[in-house]
């Protein structure tokens, strides 16, 4: 029998064993390691709650790793889904070996490796979904129609189209961090695929963004004083109710780049905005429709702008 297939059936061959689990791994890296992202938390706290979280690690097995992604699969998740569950799993894993966990973290990386070429996991498919104006219009209606709504909403869609930011981007933006002469702003923490924390970036701010953000009042020091979580959960009810359908709110930021294509900037340009260092990266968010921009003379950038005036109030 191969060494490959020794593996498979018995896990990296190990003198000593001990009684740590997946779970209590999981547990190690939440309360020691560096703080991470709201879709890894969940998935690794569902891994954690699991029967699988009870497998000793030292005795990992390709095997079991393959059956429990089989698992998370005939759940109806996707293998774009199940992909997130498993490389989540893995990462602490190894996060675990580097700090002296005994776990045969060869059989980690075969189990993932076979995974990925049988199809059990896959990688998400790129979206290419833009707003149409219509479908802005009538979300943005509808926002500002709910007296009952007192999250100014409105301004943040409508600067994310402009912008290209993120919604937790936005959320944080400080006036601190605001150099209106340079037409900059830092944003800090922006999404990196290997760097959580501290990827602090200087993007350039469209003429549009700016003035938004200029017509906003100084309460606090952040520029947009809200809650992602309410404001993301205030946008979908809203949109849902009009009808518009698979419309996230990070679809702005890929609006907002394929704009600057449209309207005629270089990529070395766009990226100045974006904040990408990679132009594979930037490209994957350019979806070019036709030439020109199709913003103008949109009436909602006046309307925010009043919006935010009456802020001051």
């Amino acid at each position: 029998m191969g060494r490959r297939s020794r593996l498979q059936l018995h896990g990296f061959p190990i003198e000593v064993t001990t009684d740590t689990t997946i779970a209590d791994v999981i547990s190690d890296r939440l309360n020691r390691g560096r703080k991470i992202g709201k879709s890894a938390l969940q998935n690794v706290e569902y891994i954690r709650n699991h029967p699988f979280g009870q497998t000793k690690v030292s005795l990992l097995t390709q095997q079991q790793l393959y059956a429990f992604a089989e698992n998370l699969s005939d759940s109806d998740r996707t293998p774009q889904t199940v992909a997130g569950y498993m490389t989540h799993l893995a990462a602490t894993l190894k996060w675990a070996h580097r700090r002296g966990t005994l776990l045969p973290i060869e059989v980690v990386s075969l189990a993932m490796e076979t995974l990925w070429e049988d199809e059990v996991l896959a990688r998400s498919e790129e979206r290419k979904r833009r707003p149409q104006i219509a479908e802005l219009n009538a979300i943005l209606t509808a926002l500002t129609n709910n007296r009952r709504q007192k999250l100014p909403i409105a301004v943040l869609v409508v600067f994310a189209i402009y912008s290209g930011r993120r919604l937790g981007e936005i959320c944080r933006l400080r006036w601190e961090d605001l150099q209106d002469n340079k037409r900059q702003i830092l944003v800090r923490d922006m999404k990196h695929p290997r760097k959580k924390k501290g990827n602090n970036v200087w993007c350039k701010l469209p003429p549009e963004a700016l003035e938004i953000i200029q017509a906003m009042p100084r309460t606090s020091e952040y520029i947009f004083p809200f809650s992602e979580r309410s404001i993301g959960t205030a946008y979908r009810r809203h949109r849902d109710k009009v009808g518009v359908v698979d419309l996230r709110f990070h679809d702005f930021r890929h609006e907002a780049i394929s704009r600057q294509f449209e309207i005629g900037k270089s990529a070395s340009f766009v990226a100045k905005i974006s904040g990408h260092k990679n132009g594979g990266c930037l490209y994957r968010y350019e979806h070019v429709e036709e030439v020109g921009d199709k913003f103008a003379d949109w009436p909602w950038f006046d309307r925010v702008l009043e919006i935010c005036r009456a802020l001051h109030v």
